[in-house]
């Protein structure tokens, strides 16, 4: 079976491209010819390891780019580029011939344009964000007359995915979202990538709190910074190393310096063994504003470690058992998280034990376990 996946770019080494990675490896591993389709990856390198046998093209449609020019030169080369994709698309489709095309929610400026391709392959759709957070009238939440023209975009918008054979979202929440603009929506959530034979004993003396993912508004690192800000005079031995990289580094670095706490909080770059930081880690936690599903989590339990995080929309409350496995905190409250975080800290039985907990219900993520679902989801007969 000949399988696309179109992917704006595989240049950032973040989460949803490990789970592309994680994905489109174990098809190849499987029998699948798998062919990834970036459209913006320019010169750069891919950030995974992918199986020999995973052809890569680009498309060289970087849209981007068209954010330098000035508004009036700007809106007649988007016109030109989205031509371009759609050219260059249909040329690839009509080389590759496809069984299925695999898009995703971050493509939604060219989703009509994938969807409309001539072809007869199974189009489905990934949605590795909560519904509403892909909204313009989400960017326009606190604008009462944008917010209005925003959501007849959006309305539109969203109908584009509406045309796709099939929706697959990451949790239970999202796909009642989903189920508002189309009734063909399957649940299955991200593998974690590799669950630990064997992890390294927790004796207590780390003092490290782990936190990864993009230096974005999204991560919510701002929040993290405040909350153990807080906290930071009654645990002076503990430090907090974020892993990432992004837009807002240069903020978060200033708002580290100007809450005095450079070396108890640092900011390092992306690593591609990210397991080896879990687990010379005491606890994790995500702060994140909203999620898809937070792979990071599934990770973190993995290797044995609980994990303190806003129960934001969606993700947290579908791997986090309150208490037993990882302590939940109410979206946005700041105070809480610090309340938390410093329980987490003083009170190491209480972590081992909730860290063996969060190992062993990390499992129901296996890859080998969700992957099937996706092989069950291809075998199906065309609708």
């Amino acid at each position: 079976m000949k399988i696309v996946y179109i992917i704006k770019s595989f240049a950032m080494k973040a989460g949803t491209e490990r789970v592309m990675s994680d994905k489109m490896n174990w098809l190849a591993e499987h029998g699948y010819n798998i062919t990834m389709v970036t459209y913006e990856q320019g010169d750069n390198p891919l950030a995974f390891s992918l199986h020999p046998s995973i052809r890569h093209i680009d498309l060289g449609t970087c849209f981007y780019r068209l954010g330098r020019k000035m508004l009036l030169k700007r809106v007649p080369a988007f016109i030109k580029m989205r031509k371009e994709f759609r050219s260059r698309l249909q040329a690839m489709i009509d080389e590759v011939g496809p069984d299925i095309i695999i898009s995703t929610t971050y493509s939604m400026k060219v989703m009509d344009i994938i969807l409309s391709a001539r072809t007869k392959a199974r189009q489905i759709v990934e949605s590795h964000v909560a519904c509403y957070t892909i909204k313009k009238s989400y960017d326009y939440r606190n604008n009462p007359v944008m917010r209005v023209i925003a959501s007849v975009y959006d309305k539109w918008m969203v109908g584009r995915v509406a045309k796709a054979e099939q929706l697959v979202v990451l949790t239970n929440g999202d796909a009642d979202d989903w189920r508002t603009y189309t009734p063909r929506v399957a649940v299955i959530p991200n593998p974690v990538t590799a669950c630990p034979e064997e992890i390294l004993p927790h004796d207590g003396s780390g003092h490290r709190i782990l936190c990864v993912g993009r230096l974005e508004a999204q991560k919510g690192f701002d929040m993290l910074i405040e909350a153990f800000a807080l906290i930071a005079n009654q645990c002076k031995d503990w430090f907090v190393d974020i892993y990432g990289d992004g837009s807002d580094k240069a903020m978060l670095t200033d708002m580290i310096r100007r809450n005095n706490l450079a070396g108890r909080i640092n900011i390092n770059a992306p690593v591609s063994n990210i397991y080896d930081e879990y687990q010379r880690s005491e606890f994790f936690v995500l702060s994140s504003r909203f999620e898809g599903l937070p792979l990071v989590l599934g990770e973190a339990m993995s290797c044995g470690i609980p994990c303190v995080s806003f129960n934001c929309k969606y993700g947290p409350e579908d791997l986090i058992d309150d208490t037993e496995t990882g302590l939940l905190v109410d979206n946005g409250s700041v105070k809480e998280l610090a309340d938390k975080m410093l329980w987490m800290i003083n009170h190491r039985d209480e972590r081992l034990v909730m860290g063996q907990k969060a190992r062993q219900a990390a499992a129901r993520f296996d890859k080998d376990a969700i992957m099937q679902k996706w092989h069950d989801l291809f075998s199906q007969p065309t609708a």
